[in-house]
């Protein structure tokens, strides 16, 4: 009877300890695939900065580009006036 109490109590041990393994392999497995959508999300998160970055420096480059740098200079200026009459 003995040997069949030790005999169950170590089954049970040995059970256990294929559990513990088992479940630190699966605790493991889980983390790297935490750490791997981490790493996806993040570079998905990246591109789509840099994608709104480059857009709006378009914009930016459009908007300026659209604006008119023509100076019409008809001789009413009170700068060109002033210099011309001696006076500042």
């Amino acid at each position: 009877m003995k040997k069949i109490i030790l005999v169950s109590l170590l089954m049970g041990t040995f059970a256990q300890a294929q559990l513990a393994t088992s479940n630190r392999a699966a605790l493991e497995g889980l983390k790297d695939a935490r750490k791997q959508m981490e790493a996806n999300t993040e570079s998905k998160i990246l591109e789509k900065l840099e994608s709104a970055r480059l857009e709006d420096e378009r914009n930016r480059r459009q908007q300026f580009e659209s604006l008119n740098f023509s100076v019409v200079n008809d001789g009413s200026s009170n700068s060109n006036s002033n210099l011309n009459s001696g006076t500042l």
